[in-house]
């Protein structure tokens, strides 16, 4: 799920810098480049771990003073008789199975529109117009194409108008346009539920029309004809992976025809994009480490409560991340079941009308052992000593694994005392 925040965060990040750096020029091929970016920079941003080699140059130590510990998800304890809990899981539950749901139904309305796609290129003769190899259609949908073929109806097409469908469909054929329609629709897929992935999947769709547009204008037909044309069909469209002459939007592309090139001098804001996509990658590798990553001077005003230990014994540091994170016997849902039981709301502290989140870190030891109790963000004392007693029951966990070797590793429990 951090995962997912993460690249549907990117795609809103990318979407607005778009919006306010490229759509004034006519770059388009830049454009395009960006917007490919903007689609698959945000699913490899966040699997960057660039912590090591931060904390490796002086000049970045302060931005890396984090306490990398992994996190467990919140235990919420309220004073109702209603398992609070159960509630949380179960709404969390609900949203995924939506989420899913949604993927599953715009990959079959893919699925259905490649086989279309297929079965028209199988059952459509050929035919040659001016020199070019197109699929003859024989109902009433206008030009449109699909990597190497175009499909036409010469009979709807007046004469003067041909050469320029067949210039505007053989640049999206020959500039590869459907691989551009094919990963918009693939990330829309991913993130359905971000309207940002939608807004730019049609982003890619119109700036296409743009570069193909371009090279109707650049092959030398008049430009106010042309628009005419554009202005005149009325052709229905049913194939939507496909790029079609009569793409919506006529008044941009129109506009777009009519506005002067852009000199070259205007790629150097194209550069703009390499600061958010650094402080993209900084903010995804920092931003899902714990909630208890927090700076030194919060950490001087928390009471730090330590479970003693035996101090006979040499302790190597603990880690953050490592390859095989230490797990609860059970599993995850195991450990907020056991928690959820356990955990019971100090009476002083309902009296008092006290609430808030408290924040323990432990140490999972190399035998699976968790100590080291410390309340990062202490509420109350009633409430930092509940957190604490409950979690010091907890039997020895699965421990973490790096190189093959059992290591010492910190887990983070935000645990949020709510009265109902």
């Amino acid at each position: 799920m951090i995962y997912l925040l993460q690249v549907n965060l990117g795609i809103i990040l990318f979407y607005a810098l778009y919006k306010l750096i490229c759509t004034r020029d006519t770059l388009f091929n830049s454009r395009r480049l960006i917007l490919m970016l903007s689609l698959i920079l945000p699913f490899i941003i966040p699997l960057i771990d660039i912590r090591e080699w931060m904390e490796t140059r002086d000049s970045l130590v302060m931005l890396t003073n984090f306490d990398y510990s992994a996190t467990i998800p919140e235990i919420v304890v309220g004073t109702a008789e209603a398992d609070t809990g159960n509630q949380v899981l179960i709404i969390s539950e609900w949203i995924k199975y939506i989420y899913i749901a949604g993927i599953i139904a715009l990959s079959i309305r893919l699925i259905i529109q490649s086989i279309s796609l297929y079965l028209i290129i199988r059952k459509t003769p050929e035919k040659e117009i001016n020199g070019i190899r197109i699929k003859y259609m024989k109902d009433k949908s206008g030009p449109f194409s699909f990597f190497n073929w175009i499909f036409l109806n010469p009979d709807n097409v007046k004469e003067e108008e041909m050469n320029e469908i067949l210039t505007h469909e053989m640049a999206h054929v020959r500039q590869k346009h459907s691989i551009d329609v094919i990963i918009s629709e693939l990330v829309n897929i991913c993130c359905w539920i971000n309207p940002f992935a939608w807004l730019i999947k049609r982003e890619v769709r119109l700036n296409l029309e743009f570069l193909a547009d371009r090279k109707v204008m650049d092959a030398g037909f008049a430009t106010k004809s042309y628009q005419y044309h554009l202005l005149g069909l009325t052709y229905n469209h049913k194939y939507g992976l496909s790029n079609n002459f009569n793409f919506s939007h006529l008044k941009q592309r129109i506009i777009m025809m009519n506005k002067k090139k852009t000199n070259g001098a205007g790629h150097f804001k194209y550069a703009l994009f390499a600061i958010p996509a650094f402080a993209l990658l900084l903010a995804g590798n920092i931003s899902c480490s714990s909630e208890a990553s927090k700076t030194d001077d919060v950490k001087e005003k928390a009471d730090v409560v330590e479970v003693p230990i035996d101090k006979s014994t040499t302790k190597d540091e603990a880690f953050a991340v490592v390859e095989q994170m230490p797990e609860f016997p059970g599993g995850m849902k195991e450990l907020m079941t056991f928690l959820k039981d356990n955990i019971q709301y100090p009476k002083a502290a309902q009296d008092k009308k006290v609430q808030g989140r408290v924040i323990v870190q432990f140490v999972v030891e190399k035998d699976g052992t968790p100590t080291e109790f410390n309340v990062l963000r202490s509420i109350d004392p009633d409430l930092d000593k509940e957190a604490l007693r409950v979690l010091g029951e907890m039997p020895k966990w699965k421990p973490g694994m790096q190189k093959g070797q059992a290591v010492r590793v910190k887990y983070t429990v935000p645990v949020n005392f709510k009265l109902q």
